[in-house]
C-alpha cells in the first residue's frame, strides 16, 4: 500500500484537477492514495467500534408515507428521502424525524415533473430534482418553493451538484450512450464531456448494482467511481481528479471483449451472468467520508462478494472489514451516506428477523416502531 501524507495528497491533487475537458487516461501512478487488497489487514470484530449511535425513526402518516427509500441525503440538519418508484416524491424531515414537507408535483407545467430520477441539495439549501423524461431540473428553495427549471437536451442516470456545476453520469443522446461522465456549468451553460472512453460506455448501466453513481459527503465533496475502473475520482469546487486507486493480484479488470459479451446478453433475465462472474472486478460503491475515515465497498467478484475498505485519514492506512459487522450492529449493510461528521444508514426492519427483533426491543426509541412505519435513520461514528 502506498503511504501518502495528507499534505502530499493535497499538493498532488492541485496539479491533477480537470474542470471541463475530457479526462486523461489516468493510471494508478497518477493516484495519490492506492490500496493493495493483498496486503491490507482485516479488522477483528472486537477492534471495530461504533460510537455515538443515534436512531431516528421517521414520522409516519398518510401525508408522508414512503414506499421505498431509494436515496437519502442529510444536509443542513435535514433528512431528504427520495422515493423514485412508489410515491415518486421527495420527503423532507428534521433531525428528530419530524415530517416537514414533501415535493410531489406530477404534470408537464414549469414546476412539475413527469418522472423523478435523482436529486441533490446545493450548498445554499436549494433542492434540485431531475425529471428524466422531461429532460429538465426543477429547482426549489429550502422550504420547497419552486424557483425555476433548467432544461437539457440529454438524458442521464444520475447527477450531483458541486458549487455552480452539475455533474451527470451515463449521458444519453437519442437513446445512445454518449458519455460516462459530463459536467454542466450553470454560470455559462456550457457542457464538458469528461469520460468518453469506450470501456466506460459499456457495461449496461441500467442494471447497475446501485441506484446512483455519485457518493456525496458534505461539505461539497463527492466521489465518482466508473464501473470496471480501478480509479475513484473526487469532485470538489476545484473540479474532478483521481483520488483513490485499487490494486491486487486477485483484482482482475474485465477486458473489453468480456464487457461486450456481458452487454450482448444483458437483460433483466440474465443479469446475473455478469454479476455472478467471480473472475472480474466490477466496481467500487458507497464511498463516503467523515473527518476521520473514508469507507467504501469493493465489489470484486460476485455481486454480494463485497468487502468494506476503511481508510484512516490520520494514519494514512487502509483496513478491511466484513459487511456482517455492520449488520450485527445496525441490521444494515454498511454506510449509505455521511453528514460530514458521522456515517448514516437507512433501515427497514423486519420484525420476523431475529436480529431485527432483538434490536427493536433493546432500543427505547425503537420500541414503538411498527412494520408499516417509515424507515429508521441510524447515525454513528467509527473507531478502530
Amino acid at each position: 500500500m502506498k503511504q501518502t501524507s495528507l499534505l502530499t495528497v493535497f499538493y498532488l491533487l492541485l496539479i491533477q484537477v480537470c474542470t471541463g475537458q475530457e479526462l486523461p487516461d489516468y493510471t494508478l501512478k497518477d493516484v495519490p492514495i492506492v490500496v493493495d487488497l493483498d496486503s491490507i489487514p482485516n479488522i477483528q470484530f472486537e477492534s471495530l467500534k461504533f460510537n455515538n449511535i443515534q436512531y431516528i425513526p421517521l414520522e409516519t402518516s398518510e401525508e408522508c408515507l414512503i414506499g421505498h427509500a431509494d436515496k437519502t441525503l442529510i444536509r443542513n440538519n435535514r433528512i431528504y428521502v427520495a422515493d423514485f418508484h412508489v410515491s415518486i416524491a421527495l420527503f423532507v424531515f428534521d433531525m428528530n424525524g419530524k415530517f416537514l414537507f414533501k415535493i410531489s408535483k406530477f404534470g408537464q407545467g414549469p414546476s412539475e415533473y413527469v418522472s423523478f430520477r435523482d436529486f441533490d441539495i446545493q450548498s445554499n439549501g436549494d433542492i434540485f430534482m431531475f425529471d428524466h423524461f422531461g429532460k429538465k431540473f426543477l429547482v426549489f428553495n429550502q422550504d420547497g418553493k419552486f424557483l425555476h427549471d433548467i432544461r437539457t437536451d440529454y438524458a442521464f442516470s444520475s447527477f450531483c451538484i458541486v458549487k455552480d456545476k452539475l455533474y451527470w453520469a451515463n449521458l444519453y443522446d437519442s437513446g445512445k450512450k454518449f458519455s460516462a461522465l459530463a459536467v454542466y456549468n450553470m454560470s455559462d451553460k456550457k457542457i464538458g464531456f469528461l469520460l468518453k472512453n469506450r470501456k466506460f460506455l459499456m457495461g449496461a448501466d441500467q442494471y447497475s448494482y446501485v441506484s446512483y453513481k455519485f457518493f456525496s459527503s458534505p461539505p461539497d465533496i463527492t466521489y465518482y467511481s466508473p464501473r470496471f475502473s480501478d480509479i475513484i475520482y473526487a469532485i470538489d469546487d476545484r473540479g474532478i481528479h483521481p483520488f483513490i486507486g485499487i490494486k491486487g493480484k486477485n483484482l482482475r479488470l474485465p477486458p473489453e471483449h468480456i464487457i461486450r459479451e456481458w452487454d450482448s446478453k444483458m437483460t433483466s433475465k440474465n443479469f446475473f451472468d455478469m454479476s455472478e462472474d467471480k473472475l472480474y472486478f466490477k466496481e467500487n460503491t458507497h464511498i463516503y467520508e467523515t473527518d476521520r475515515y473514508i469507507v467504501l465497498r469493493c465489489i470484486n467478484g460476485a455481486q454480494f462478494n463485497t468487502l468494506h475498505l476503511i481508510y484512516n485519514k490520520q494514519s494514512g492506512t487502509f483496513s478491511s472489514t466484513l459487511t456482517l459487522f455492520f449488520y450485527i450492529h445496525f441490521c444494515s449493510n454498511g454506510p449509505m451516506g455521511s453528514t460530514g461528521k458521522e456515517f448514516f444508514s437507512v433501515i427497514n426492519f423486519n420484525p420476523d428477523n431475529k436480529e431485527h427483533k432483538k434490536l427493536l426491543e433493546s432500543r427505547e426509541e425503537l420500541k414503538n416502531w411498527k412494520e408499516e412505519d417509515n424507515p429508521v435513520i441510524v447515525l454513528y461514528d467509527l473507531d478502530m
